[in-house]
């Protein structure tokens, strides 16, 4: 009876082991639940070895307990290898991602981010367990990128104190920190914490003034004519987005960083050209937007100043039959050839379409008069052969548009040019509408708009990240999801095949 006892006294013991093992992993921060365990396993441990301390008195003089301590020593060892090994791998983690559209690593503009912040990084991942999961999963792909960064869970259930110091109002909120400046994140996805990243290393947003008061789409409205997606996406790149307009201002701000005229319908007048020329004379910079409009040109002068920078924007329509848009008879290309040595289409990738667009021409001259160092760049164009820019209105009400040597202008032909000189950059699109609200599940559209802003800005890491729109998420397993797979994985299965060995080597023995 007493040898029974005994028997179920070690299993019993030997079973709460392994549950707190499997505690200590899966739920670590559950310390009263931990301790209290373990407090009981020692006390039943402690009893047990009281219990039959006139047999193990007899066993610790044996052969075998010598085998037993050189065998405990040996993995006691090898467990503290093993040990610095996996805080060497937790210190200086490193990753692979085989999925075929990178979903489950950072983008190139990320990593190249946190290359250049150079001081420490705190992240503060303020939410309730189960909600800071998936987050964390998320936060991980940074820290193994930057393995100086620190990660601290906070749960705002336990600690409201801290809750209230920085005062969190979203139940799930990261807050950043990096030389004494915080910035709080909401949205879990990588270009909201990358830009939490941007906006918290410099000391303020870069201001943008879009120009209105002639016809532009308007950044407010929510209409299909709009461009109110654009503008929050642009906010939400880290920029200041203010509305301007020229006529009932002396002088552009001086702290615009970027001027934006895009889509006017109506002609500027002398006075606002003379505004935009000194805002480039002091080395500001310009994204202009011009479509195409055969009935007749009200842009002669804002042309005409773009020219001193020998950049022609052509009042016609690009016409490509080799790739467009389906039902438009080549008047909406889609384009896919971009100059990849400009930062904003190094690594651009997929389609975008301009609808009714106007071709652009660089001005072939060596030497820009006073401005040496000068550069210019076709960031994209339509292909050759098959495409040319119309002229004839008549053609393109009854859709028979052909090319007509002398009066067209042969492909390939340019669609977005751009200038980088000495003083300052600009950008010059044959069409505006591509970003109106219409076309707001065209994520290249906006992407491709966000990128050339941010190089006209000067700032090329205010980026926009080019993955595809899918529904595809990395996998995110949770910390006791690991923990039950390193349980049943690295202990449970272990234990079961050395105890299924002892089974039948003593079987074996006793034939």
């Amino acid at each position: 009876m007493k040898q029974w006892y005994n028997i179920l006294f070690i299993t019993i013991l030997s079973i709460l082991y392994l549950v707190l093992v499997a505690l200590w992993i899966s739920i670590p921060e559950e310390l009263t639940l931990n301790i209290a365990v373990s407090l009981l396993t020692s006390v039943l441990t402690l009893t047990a070895i009281y219990i039959n301390r006139v047999k193990l008195s007899i066993y610790y003089q044996s052969h075998y307990f010598k085998k037993l301590q050189e065998a405990i020593v040996f993995f006691g060892l090898l467990f503290c290898l093993l040990g610095v090994v996996n805080y060497w791998a937790y210190k200086h983690p490193r990753q692979m991602d085989l999925s075929v559209i990178k979903i489950n690593s950072l983008t190139e503009q990320t990593k190249n981010i946190l290359k250049e912040l150079k001081g420490p990084i705190v992240f503060k991942m303020f939410a309730r367990k189960q909600e800071s999961m998936a987050w964390m999963a998320l936060i991980e792909f940074y820290r193994s990128e930057k393995n100086s960064l620190i990660v601290e869970k906070i749960d705002i259930d336990v600690r409201p104190d801290l809750v209230g110091d920085y005062q969190i109002s979203d139940a799930a909120t990261l807050v950043i920190e990096y030389n004494g400046k915080r910035q709080k994140v909401t949205e879990r996805d990588e270009l909201n914490i990358t830009n939490g990243l941007i906006k918290i290393s410099r000391p303020q947003d870069p201001v943008v003034y879009f120009v209105q008061g002639h016809g532009e789409p308007d950044i407010n409205a929510p209409d299909s004519e709009g461009i109110k997606l654009l503008f929050e996406a642009t906010k939400n790149s880290a920029v200041d987005i203010r509305p301007l307009n020229l006529l009932s201002t002396q002088e552009i701000p001086f702290d615009a960083k970027s001027l934006v005229l895009w889509g006017p319908k109506t002609s500027l007048q002398d006075s606002e050209i003379n505004l935009i020329r000194k805002f480039l004379s002091r080395q500001g910079n310009l994204m202009v937007a011009l479509d195409p409009d055969l009935n007749g040109d009200r842009h002669e002068k804002l042309r005409a100043l773009l020219r001193e920078y020998k950049i022609i924007m052509r009042n016609d329509i690009v016409v490509d039959r080799k790739s467009f848009v389906n039902g438009s008879n080549g008047s909406i290309p889609l384009i896919d050839h971009y100059d990849h040595e400009v930062e904003m289409t190094k690594n651009f990738k997929g389609q975008i379409f301009f609808p009714l667009v106007s071709s652009l021409e660089i001005i072939p001259d060596e030497i820009l008069p006073g401005m040496p160092g000068k550069t210019y760049s076709v960031v994209s164009s339509t292909g050759f052969p098959g495409s040319w820019g119309e002229t004839s209105l008549k053609e393109m009400a009854a859709q028979t548009m052909s090319f007509s040597s002398g009066a067209d202008q042969p492909g390939p032909l340019s669609l977005v040019l751009a200038f980088d000189g000495p003083n300052n950059r600009i950008v010059a699109f044959g069409n505006s509408t591509f970003v109106l609200n219409a076309y707001s599940k065209f994520g290249n559209n906006y992407a491709f708009f966000l990128n050339a802003l941010s190089w006209a800005l000067g700032e090329d890491r205010l980026i926009s990240f080019n993955l595809p729109i899918i529904q595809s998420e990395p996998v995110f397993i949770s910390a006791p999801q690991l923990g039950i797979i390193f349980y049943f994985s690295v202990l449970f299965s272990p234990l079961v095949l050395f105890g299924l060995a002892i089974f039948m080597y003593r079987r074996k023995r006793d034939k």
